[in-house]
């Protein structure tokens, strides 16, 4: 899309230029349009500030949406880290190691497994297998003879945690639709086109080539920001895992002995486990 906001926009620009400069006959400054008496700059201006208006409400949405990003991963970061708190709760010694190691390989599965699904607008199998892991868990314990309120808050903190990351992957989904990313580089169109039609007449030929062109670096460069800004998992713009990492960091250092993972967060004891990614939608 980048690539083809670029091309339209040099396009119309050139055709525009062209046009004014061997089409367009000289005309008296004060252009007139028959029988209504309006200026082309009459015309001009409520187009202009159409496609203005147009694309600054659509920045600030999409800037709203990446800077959502940033606060749904903060706050996934710290619901694991007092998922891992809370599993320190738990009387039995055994469960309670094996809680804090799948919770330090469900933050890896985030950081390397996710984070790169997202980028392409889908999500990784690997989260859901440890968060299934740590939820089960959970309610073992609740439903164990004489109950755990260990148990009950750590299937409390896990729901806080999946309320998270579902925040965190609705971010990932395209909040621009595709009909109005093509009016919104129409809208741009038409205004460039109209201002380098200009008679020769109406503007110095230097200065209305410094117009146009400052015109369309201006509107290109907003198409491609609000494009950027609507896919904060990847692109020019992209938010890094800073905040899963430091969490992630912060609790491998207080777990003893091997992980049930790799490094990437993938499990090495699950028979039969295969990650996957599947569209957001």
């Amino acid at each position: 899309m980048t690539l083809i906001t670029l091309l339209v926009v040099a396009l119309v620009v050139a055709l525009a230029l062209v046009y004014n400069r061997r089409v367009g006959r000289p005309r008296p400054a004060a252009v007139r349009m028959p029988g209504d008496g309006l200026g082309v700059g009459e015309l001009t201006a409520p187009l202009a500030s159409l496609a203005v208006i147009l694309l600054v409400f659509v920045l600030v949405q999409t800037f709203a949406s990446w800077a959502a990003a940033g606060t749904a991963e903060t706050d996934e970061a710290t619901a694991t880290l007092l998922l891992f708190r809370e599993a320190d709760l738990v009387a039995d010694a055994r469960v309670r190691s094996r809680l804090h190691k799948q919770v330090v390989c469900y933050a890896s599965s985030v950081i390397h497994q996710d984070w790169p699904a997202m980028g392409d607008r889908r999500v990784s199998s690997v989260p859901t297998y440890w968060a299934a892991m740590i939820r089960e868990a959970g309610v073992r314990l609740v439903r164990a003879r004489g109950g755990s309120s260990a148990g009950e808050n750590l299937v409390r903190r896990d729901g806080e945690r999946a309320t998270a990351r579902q925040h965190r992957l609705g971010e990932a989904r395209p909040t621009v639709p595709t009909v109005l990313s093509v009016l919104m580089l129409g809208a741009v169109a038409v205004v460039l086109a109209v201002i380098g039609t200009l008679p020769r007449a109406a503007v110095e030929p230097r200065v209305h080539l410094a117009i146009v062109v400052a015109a369309a670096v201006v509107f290109a460069a907003t198409l491609i920001l609000i494009r950027d800004l609507d896919q904060p998992y990847s692109g020019a713009l992209h938010r890094n895992p800073t905040q899963t990492e430091f969490v992630r960091d912060q609790i491998a250092a207080e777990v003893r002995g091997p992980l049930p993972c790799d490094d990437a967060g993938l499990p090495t004891r699950a028979r039969g486990f295969r990650a996957t990614t599947a569209p957001l939608g």
